[in-house]
Parts: C-alpha cells; sequence; structure tokens
C-alpha cells in the first residue's frame, strides 16, 4: 500500500510558519497524525571573493541560543525565483551582488517534520552592491579563507546545519575551479 496524505489540519498560522496536523495513512495501512512545519522555500549562497575568502555572518539564533557564524541565507519572498532571492540575500546581507551565480543544488532542511526546502548557490566575482538589512537582522560580516571555513566544517566548529550542506554540495565545483 502506498503511504497517503488522508487529510490536513492548519493548528497555527505565525509570521515565518505554518503548524498543521497532517492525518497520514503508513505503507502497512495503520494512520497517525504528524505535526508539520509549512515553511516557505529558500536559499543559501557561499560567497567566494577573488582573494578566496568566504564572506560568512554572525548572527544570534534563538534554536542554538546563541551566535552561529554561517553562509548568508533567507528566505524567498511569495513568487520569487530561486536565483533572483539569491542575488537578493546576497546584497541583503553582506552587501555584495556577483558577477556569477551557479546552482549547487538543494535539500530538505528537516523533512521529518518541515516543508522548508533550501536551494543552494555559489557566488563568484563579488562586487559592491548593499541593499538595506532587515530591520530585525543583526549581523556581523565575517571573512575567512575557504581552507579555514572547510576545516571548521570538519572539525566541528561551523555547526549551522545549512552552511554545512553548502559546503558539502559545493566541493566538487570548487575543486574543478581550482579554489579548493
Amino acid at each position: 500500500m502506498e503511504p497517503a496524505i488522508i487529510s490536513r489540519q492548519t493548528l497555527m498560522q505565525l509570521h515565518a510558519f505554518d503548524v498543521e496536523r497532517v492525518h497520514f495513512r503508513l505503507p502497512d495501512g495503520r494512520e497517525r497524525d504528524y505535526d508539520l512545519v509549512q515553511h516557505v522555500a529558500a536559499v543559501t549562497i557561499l560567497p567566494v571573493d577573488d582573494l578566496g575568502r568566504v564572506h560568512l555572518v554572525r548572527q544570534y539564533r534563538i534554536g542554538a541560543e546563541q551566535e552561529l557564524l554561517e553562509l548568508p541565507a533567507g528566505v524567498m519572498d511569495p513568487g520569487e525565483e530561486p536565483l533572483v532571492a539569491a542575488h537578493r540575500e546576497l546584497r541583503e546581507e553582506i552587501g555584495k551582488d556577483c558577477g556569477e551565480m551557479i546552482r549547487l543544488g538543494g535539500f530538505y532542511m528537516a523533512a521529518g517534520y518541515s516543508s522548508e526546502y533550501m536551494h543552494v548557490f555559489l557566488a563568484l566575482n563579488l562586487k559592491d552592491s548593499p541593499l538595506e538589512q532587515d530591520d530585525d537582522e543583526f549581523l556581523t560580516i565575517v571573512k575567512l579563507p575557504l581552507s579555514e571555513v572547510m576545516e571548521m566544517a570538519a572539525d566541528g566548529r561551523l555547526a549551522d546545519g545549512k552552511s554545512l550542506s553548502t559546503l558539502l554540495l559545493a566541493r566538487q565545483e570548487l575543486e574543478i575551479r581550482r579554489l579548493l
């Protein structure tokens, strides 16, 4: 028997996401309720400048209850294409745009309880092009050599899941371009 969603009920509508109760038929025919966070799609960008430095942001994250070092990222506006969102987020978060934006793929952030899909890009040939940051973002820009960022990912100093996933997806492209 094929798994199937039987019904959905919106429990909460919040600023950043909705919470649904999903009644689901399991492969063995039994039924069960799941709670699902309905979240809009987002983008993460790996910006590498001409000196081989990655432009990261440091910000306080309520879920971690601490500051995290992360790649620039953000949610897509309604109807916005991933590529357009990647350019906008890059400009908002690090004040740069890029001459070359390469799509690397994507992934679900936490498919067991959330619908959020993350589109991933590599940004090269960075140039100044700032946009105003969101009024609830307090970001510190940190520039580190790509090799050091990869070491931080490997040894646990980089703890943000979307950044770690993006670095993994970028590895082959970075090697082809002899950036790594």
